[in-house]
């Protein structure tokens, strides 16, 4: 009996993986062009337009994070019916379910159903932030469909406009589940008290808020939570002056007195000031739109890559998030201020309000250098122009690892950070790189083999 009941079992099984394999493969839709076809550029006027709406609308950095993130699935769902070797992000990322897809026998345009797609997201996602008077994502959205409208029969334009549409509709009603409104009307945060605590932090500049003191409670896209990847703090804070503590901001100091001309160039080039740049996912998403252009991707390559890598930056967020606002700790500046006698200091570069340990540039670094190693390779040439437009000159990068480790020590360079902030950073960047390169599969082989033999 024993027997029988395990081969019926073994059938079971069999059977429900071949329903599943059948359902993977039954998105894709071998009546339409495929989605490689394309060139990515329409694409990435959307990326260029959202960043310089990033800054100039002094989006916080990790609400940032969550709209590339964002518009990063949108634009990978809605290609993915003409991709036969990907597989959806449903069931992967957490709560993304029950999304629409093309009737398998019709043909569809991919593009046209992307920019319907990346409008609608993009409208939802950044309506708080833009003025209903501005009209640039109309105005390209316009442009593209009359690009795309000119090329196809009315019926492959409709019926591309109403999928496009259907699928934003759901995308949008993921979206809206992850608690980012529900913050927006959490009551005022508290600042721990600093009395008998002289390790906590507070804001540096006058009148600053903590900057989103509950983003860990988002819904994360592929952690468990924020605290999966927590890394305590491994330096005790101390005012003595022969302690591990103080060896850490001495350093900073030493820097500050001593820094080269290429130290300060790091600094600033890697500050990703809200206001005058895209922050930094915008600057990893600059790189990523370089690299794309530079390699010649097609759309299918292009939108596997911001899917990925976007997702990996938002909870990259989601974890330092976490570990800052539960460690606390106070900023150098404070320090050297408070109790090393130099009440008129000022760090290179401006401190932003939100506590210190760990360094948020080092895990988003880390994160996106660590996936895009994995993807292109390990020797990569960047010309990093992120910030021209703000008088920064261009600068080389020789890896996605050699920019992570400057990110992550600009901040020493600036005053920012102790430099165990960086260490535990990187740290908790490998943590959050790991866990997505072991939950989230966008090929049906499960590699990263994005490049089709060019890597």
């Amino acid at each position: 009996m024993k027997i029988k009941l395990s081969i019926f079992f073994i059938i079971i099984f069999f059977l429900f993986s071949s329903c599943n394999e059948r359902e993977k493969k039954s998105i894709y839709n071998a009546a339409s062009k495929p989605t490689k076809i394309y060139n990515p550029d329409f694409v990435i006027e959307w990326w260029e337009l959202i960043y310089e709406q990033v800054a100039y609308q002094r989006i916080k950095p990790p609400v940032a994070s969550r709209i590339y993130a964002y518009i990063g699935v949108a634009a990978y769902e809605a290609g993915l019916a003409g991709m036969p070797d990907n597989i959806s992000l449903e069931g992967q990322l957490d709560g993304l379910g029950n999304l629409p897809r093309p009737n398998s026998k019709e043909e569809y345009d991919w593009p046209t159903v992307m920019i319907h797609s990346l409008y609608l997201t993009t409208d939802e996602l950044l309506s708080r932030f833009v003025h209903a008077t501005e009209n640039d994502f109309i105005l390209l959205r316009d442009k593209q469909l009359a690009e795309r409208k000119s090329e196809l029969s009315p019926e492959v334009f409709g019926r591309s406009e109403e999928y496009g549409n259907a699928l934003a509709k759901a995308l949008i009603k993921w979206v809206g589940e992850d608690k980012f409104n529900d913050t927006r009307f959490y009551t005022f945060y508290q600042l721990p008290s600093r009395n008998n605590h002289p390790e906590r932090w507070e804001p540096t500049e006058y009148n600053a808020d903590p900057c989103e003191p509950y983003w860990s409670t988002l819904r994360p896209f592929f952690l468990e939570s924020g605290e999966q990847c927590h890394i305590p703090l491994k330096v005790p804070f101390s005012k003595g002056k022969d302690s591990e503590f103080r060896s850490y901001v001495d350093e900073i100091l030493e820097y500050d007195r001593t820094l080269t001309e290429n130290q300060r160039d790091i600094a600033f080039h890697w500050a990703d000031d809200p206001g005058e740049t895209s922050t930094p996912p915008g600057h990893w998403t600059y790189i990523m739109n370089y690299c794309i252009k530079q390699d010649k991707l097609n759309l299918e390559e292009a939108l596997s890559i911001y899917a990925l890598v976007g997702v990996g930056i938002a909870d990259a967020f989601i974890a330092s998030w976490y570990t800052k606002y539960k460690v606390n700790l106070l900023r150098p500046k404070t320090y050297v201020q408070e109790y090393m006698d130099m009440p008129d200091w000022e760090p290179l570069v401006e401190t932003p309000p939100f506590p210190e340990y760990t360094s948020a540039h080092s895990v988003v670094s880390t994160v996106a250098a660590e996936l895009l190693t994995e993807i292109f390779s390990d020797d990569y040439v960047v010309m990093d122009s992120t910030h021209v437009k703000i008088g920064l000159e261009v600068r080389k990068i020789t890896s996605f690892r050699a920019a992570a480790l400057e990110a992550s020590m600009s901040r020493v360079y600036g005053g920012l950070h102790y430099k165990f902030a960086i260490e535990a950073g990187i740290e908790q960047g490998h943590c959050v790189k790991q866990q997505i390169l072991d939950k989230i599969k966008l090929r049906e082989d499960g590699t990263l083999d994005f490049l089709s033999g060019k890597k």
